[in-house]
């Protein structure tokens, strides 16, 4: 005798489309935007690059590439924000290897120059002050670096370490060293003997200016 099957209807699940936040959505294309523009600035400088090939590396449409900067200029700056930001979570990484504040600040400081001898790196140091201007540059220097100074400053007091002069004017001075330290290896990043050179100096004067009393 012949079996009867029995079809079973199984229900269909609609689908169910999850809208992503606005706010989630620009922040995700601002994100690939700096993403492209430094990759290209950094391959192939900021002349070199236009805004639509900005747009087109990131995947979006020159319409939000616009929405999110009004010019290339400010791109620039976004990307030297971004920039800023990881220096600045470098250096704090490996100033946290040193035992006191004397090796602290050395670590500190030799990450700083390290990371201006990576090409992609160098570039941008470099071409940032002739697109921003260089009182943009130095504000930005400022705003990141000098309180990350003065927290070092602190802790050189708790070792009995004296800070010359004035903090907040020492702290300006020495982030000025520091810059121009990495200037002369951005300049040059594949000149490995200049960047010892460099860092042997700062280091030369980071002993000199901070004696333990």
């Amino acid at each position: 005798m012949p079996t009867r099957r029995t079809t079973v209807k199984v229900p269909t699940v609609p689908t169910v489309k999850v809208r992503v936040p606005q706010a989630q959505r620009s922040a995700r294309t601002r994100a690939a935007l700096l993403s492209a523009a430094r990759s290209l600035f950094a391959d192939q400088g900021f002349a070199q690059t236009g805004r639509e090939e900005i747009a087109e590396r990131a995947g979006v449409t020159r319409g939000a590439l616009y929405h999110h900067f009004d010019s290339k200029a400010a791109v620039m700056l976004g990307v030297v924000e971004q920039l800023e930001a990881e220096l600045v979570d470098r250096v704090v990484r490996a100033a946290e290897g040193g035992e006191g504040f004397g090796e602290q600040l050395s670590l500190g400081c030799r990450a700083y120059m390290d990371a201006c001898a990576d090409p992609s790196v160098a570039r941008l140091l470099v071409e940032a002050p002739v697109v921003l201007g260089p009182d943009v540059c130095r504000a930005l220097d400022a705003a990141s670096c000098v309180p990350l100074l003065l927290e070092v400053f602190d802790r050189a007091g708790g070792e009995n370490v004296a800070v010359p002069g004035r903090r907040e004017v020492a702290a300006r001075l020495l982030l000025g060293l520091l810059n121009e330290a990495a200037t002369l290896i951005a300049t040059a990043p594949e000149n490995s003997e200049r960047r010892e050179a460099v860092t042997e100096t700062v280091d030369a004067f980071l002993s000199k200016l901070f004696a333990v009393t």
